[in-house]
Formats: structure tokens, C-alpha cells, sequence
């Protein structure tokens, strides 16, 4: 009985230190807007793998260009506006692009019924969020694909994807580029689907960007940050079933609606975090100048690479039978 007490003790002791070796640390995120673009974080939150690695997740939606300013000043940990850091990098800030996690655009130029091929726009009016945004960007790349000359098509700033939906219905615009949720729900109300733009071009959409100063003084917890994340990203490739009801609930569709989203998207994800560094040249030469290359030093200006490679590694080591049960 005595050794019963002595090994039940020492349970207590083992139990009552777990909770409070480490405190949670609050991490902030930006994010750009509410939609796939969270998914992995969304995923890996609901998974616990945040919380597995001592880290309280606070979603903060904010414009990207504020979420630049607020990285700057230590507001937000981590911020999740792609292209706005890439821009921010490459003019010289102390930011770098610590993980990607989407490789291709997950947009749709979508367009009436009776637009059936790219000659059907000549004439016709393609509606966007606003000029010089990315949805302009793939538009006109889109457009080019079709091999119809810009020229020939009058683009015109509509809003977001709910006006631009509206305006897509009423015939008031006969195409307009759409993120795959709301190209879901545009191709359910009769739309047609014109180009899946992520199946003609590559182009890194979504990532993890901190400081340079995060980067140095909170490595740690730079490398559970990413290594939740990533197991998102993994979760979300592995477990088509688990991950259709969670797009369904969080971004308000029906089952049908989420399946197709999901089957959209899910290739678009990356298993590593890690891109070529043509993709990451190519968002380069859009921060700077469209017609400049992107060199070396400018890459690894704008990129740092170190800590997914070591949290990669790390995983490598992992027999093959605990993989499975940790995405």
C-alpha cells in the first residue's frame, strides 16, 4: 500500500507540473480577409496544434498594407498578406517571407452563360475589386491566356465579391475573376467557369511573413508557429472528409458548396512550406517592376527559409508509423 501512495504521488507531481512548465503565449496573426486564405491556421487551431506547442492564436483581419505597419511595430507576430510583405521586403523593411503555403492563384475567371469562350468577351465588360489589385492582375493574365487582347474588353472596378457577383447576375459585367468560394457559389447560380486560373499560371498566394527582429529574438516560437501551421497544411491535404465539414462551418456553405471548395483548393496547398525560387522571383518582379529580374541577393532579401528547413528536418526523423498519426 505504501509504494501504491509513493508511485500515486509521484503521478500527482508528474500531473500537476505539466500544465505550468510553460506558459501559453499569445501570438498574433494578421490576416488580409476571412476566407481560404485562413484555412491552415483555421484548421490547425480547431486541430490544437497551436495549442499543442504552448501558442494562444488571435486572428486579427486587418487591410494588408496596415498588417506591413503593425509587423513593424510589434503588434502582430505573424501576418499572412502575401504579396504586401513580398512588396514590403523588397523595398528594404526588416520583413521577411518565412513560409508559403499556397503555389497557385485559387481564383476563377467566371462569366455568363452565354460567354463560352475567350472571343465571346471581345466587347464585353469584366468587373474587379479594384485596379492594380491581384484580382485585376489574374484577370488580365486570364484574359491573355484566352488570347484576347485587353484592349478589346473594358475592365471596370466593382467591389468586393458579393457586389461583383451581383453585377455578374444582373448582366451589368459578363466576367469577373473570383477567389474559389466565391466561384462556387457564382458556378451554383448559373455562372459558367471560363479559366480555373491556378491551372494555367503558378503563383505563391499565401504564406507567413514576421519581422527580421521576430526572427532573432522569438525563434522558438517562430518554429512552433510554422510547425502548427504546417501540420494545418498537411491536415487539410491528408483528410478530405475532416476538412469538408470545417470549410462548410467556417465559411457559411452547404455541404456541396464546401466539397467542391475543397476539391478546388486542396491541390493548391504545398507539403512543405517551400517554394522554387522562380515563384518567389515572380512575386518579386510584381513588388518591383514586372520587367526587372530577380537576383539571388534579392531573393534572400525578401525570403527566409531557415526555419521551415529546420522544422522539415525535424519531421524527416519521424518513423513512418508516427506520421500517420500526426499529419
Amino acid at each position: 500500500m505504501a509504494l501504491i501512495r509513493v508511485c500515486f504521488g509521484t503521478m500527482l507531481l508528474g500531473l500537476t507540473f505539466i500544465p505550468f512548465s510553460a506558459a501559453m503565449e499569445q501570438v498574433n496573426v494578421a490576416t488580409p480577409s476571412y476566407g481560404l486564405i485562413e484555412l491552415p491556421v483555421v484548421v490547425a487551431v480547431r486541430n490544437g496544434y497551436f495549442r499543442s506547442e504552448r501558442l494562444e492564436i488571435q486572428k486579427i483581419q486587418i487591410e494588408p498594407e496596415v498588417a506591413v505597419k503593425a509587423l513593424l511595430a510589434g503588434e502582430v507576430n505573424f501576418s499572412l498578406a502575401w504579396e504586401a510583405s513580398v512588396r514590403a521586403a523588397a523595398a528594404g523593411l526588416p520583413i521577411k517571407v518565412v513560409a508559403a503555403i499556397v503555389t497557385k492563384p485559387p481564383y476563377v475567371l467566371m462569366s455568363r452563360p452565354e460567354v463560352r469562350t475567350g472571343k465571346d468577351l471581345k466587347g464585353k465588360t469584366l468587373g474587379m475589386d479594384t485596379f492594380a489589385s491581384m484580382t485585376d492582375y489574374l484577370s488580365r493574365m486570364a484574359v491573355r491566356y484566352l488570347g484576347v487582347e485587353s484592349g478589346t474588353i473594358a475592365f471596370v472596378e466593382i467591389g468586393n465579391t458579393a457586389l461583383r457577383l451581383a453585377a455578374l447576375k444582373t448582366g451589368e459585367i459578363q466576367a469577373a475573376t473570383f477567389d474559389l468560394t466565391g466561384a462556387v457559389k457564382a458556378e451554383q447560380q448559373g455562372m459558367k467557369r471560363l479559366v480555373p486560373i491556378g491551372e494555367i499560371i503558378e503563383y505563391p498566394m499565401l504564406g507567413a511573413a514576421a519581422t527580421t527582429a521576430q526572427l532573432a529574438t522569438k525563434r522558438e516560437q517562430t518554429t512552433k508557429f510554422i510547425r502548427a501551421l504546417l501540420r494545418g497544411t498537411r491536415f487539410i491535404k491528408q483528410h478530405r472528409t475532416e476538412t469538408i465539414p470545417i470549410i462548410q462551418r467556417y465559411l457559411k456553405l452547404t455541404a456541396r458548396e464546401a466539397a467542391q471548395t475543397y476539391d478546388w483548393a486542396a491541390p493548391y496547398f504545398t507539403d512543405d512550406g517551400l517554394i522554387l525560387d522562380r515563384l518567389l522571383a515572380l512575386s518579386v518582379r510584381r513588388a518591383k517592376d514586372e520587367g526587372k529580374s530577380a537576383n539571388d541577393s534579392a531573393l534572400r532579401q525578401v525570403a527566409d527559409w531557415s526555419v521551415i528547413r529546420e522544422v522539415m528536418a525535424e519531421r524527416r526523423k519521424l518513423p513512418p508509423w508516427l506520421k500517420q498519426y500526426d499529419p
